[in-house]
C-alpha cells in the first residue's frame, strides 16, 4: 500500500534567517570568538537534522531521522543534542517544508553572513539530504543575501 504524502509548506521568510534562528543554541554558546570552522561544524549538524525532519514530514515517516540516529553511535551528548534539534524543528519549525540546499558563509564589509538556498522537498525521494557547499575561495554576488543585523553582530558578535 502506498504511503500518503504530505503537501509541502513554505514560509515567507528567507531560509538562512530561518536557518540562523534554528541553528541559534549550537552558535549561541561558540560566543563572539568562534571560527569560521566551529561555526560551520554547528551549521552542518542544524541543518543535517532539519533536511532529515522535513523529508520525513513530507513522506510521512521516520527513514531519515532513523538513518540519522544509526550514525550517530553511543555517544550520549551527540545523540542528545541530535535528539533536541529534531524536536525543535518538529515544535518550532515545523510549519516549514523547505528544504536547506547549499549555504555559505562568507565576509562582506567586515561582517561574517552567511547565504542559503531554499528547495521544495520530493516526498519518496531516494536519494539522502542535500549536503552542504564547500566553502569557496570567492566571494559570492550580492544578491540574495540574508542581512539578519542581529546574527552577525549581536549574536554573534563579529565585526
Amino acid at each position: 500500500m502506498a504511503r500518503a504524502k504530505t503537501h509541502a509548506k513554505f514560509s515567507n521568510r528567507k531560509i538562512s534567517e530561518t536557518f540562523l534562528d534554528f541553528a541559534a543554541p549550537l552558535l549561541e554558546p561558540l560566543g563572539p570568538e568562534a571560527t569560521e570552522q566551529e561555526m560551520e561544524q554547528a551549521l552542518k549538524i542544524a541543518f543535517t537534522v532539519w533536511n532529515a525532519v522535513v523529508y520525513d514530514t513530507v513522506d510521512r515517516s521516520s527513514r531519515w531521522i532513523d538513518r540519522l540516529r544509526d550514525t550517530m553511535g553511543d555517544d550520549p551528548q551527540v545523540r542528545a543534542v541530535v535528539e533536541h534539534f529534531v524536536a525543535r524543528k518538529q515544535r518550532l519549525f515545523g510549519h516549514d517544508h523547505r528544504l536547506i540546499g547549499q549555504y555559505q558563509l562568507f565576509h562582506q564589509g567586515g561582517e561574517l553572513r552567511l547565504r542559503a538556498e531554499a528547495r521544495a522537498p520530493r516526498p519518496g525521494r531516494k536519494s539522502g539530504p542535500v549536503k552542504p557547499a564547500r566553502p569557496r575561495q570567492t566571494q559570492p554576488k550580492p544578491h540574495g543575501l540574508n542581512p539578519h543585523p542581529t546574527w552577525h553582530q549581536g549574536l554573534m558578535g563579529i565585526r
